[in-house]
């Protein structure tokens, strides 16, 4: 039994899930990762992702109805970011560098509501091509050099 209302949870919550995806989608960004997990308070789960090179966006964590606080941590390559707002939300933006790197993504269910001690989130990146700068190599005339002004 309380394996069909944990299938049902994370059915429901897959769906919230993917459509926070699909506008990602939409926006550009195309390399998608998802994983829905099953975290008790207090207890950290790390996750380990290879998101390839040369992209950028944002990881992201969803939590479930009794998740009250959900605390997401990066690290890998140069990227070491923790965020600790108190929400079930946690949006963290990087961008990957030139290789090929292993992430690892660490995320704990800090503070539940409703006497729960567990409860299921998901966690999911949305990546895009990394836009490069572009330096204008050919200067711009003036209007008044182009008239002769």
């Amino acid at each position: 039994m309380v394996y069909i209302a944990v299938v049902f949870i994370l059915g429901s919550l897959s769906s919230e899930a993917d459509s926070f995806m699909n506008e990602y989608l939409f926006n550009g960004y195309s390399f998608q990762w998802s994983r829905g997990v099953y975290l008790s308070v207090g207890e950290p789960l790390s996750l380990i992702i290879y998101p390839g090179p040369n992209l950028e966006g944002v990881l992201c964590g969803l939590g479930g109805n009794a998740i009250y606080d959900l605390c997401l941590e990066l690290r890998g390559g140069k990227t070491n970011t923790i965020d600790e707002q108190p929400d079930d939300l946690p949006v963290i933006q990087f961008a990957t560098g030139s290789g090929s790197v292993a992430y690892t993504i660490t995320v704990t269910a800090k503070e539940m509501m409703y006497g729960a001690t567990a409860d299921s989130a998901y966690i999911f990146f949305a990546m895009r091509p990394a836009l490069e700068d572009t330096m204008n190599s050919v200067p711009v005339e003036t209007d008044s050099e182009i008239t002769g002004e």
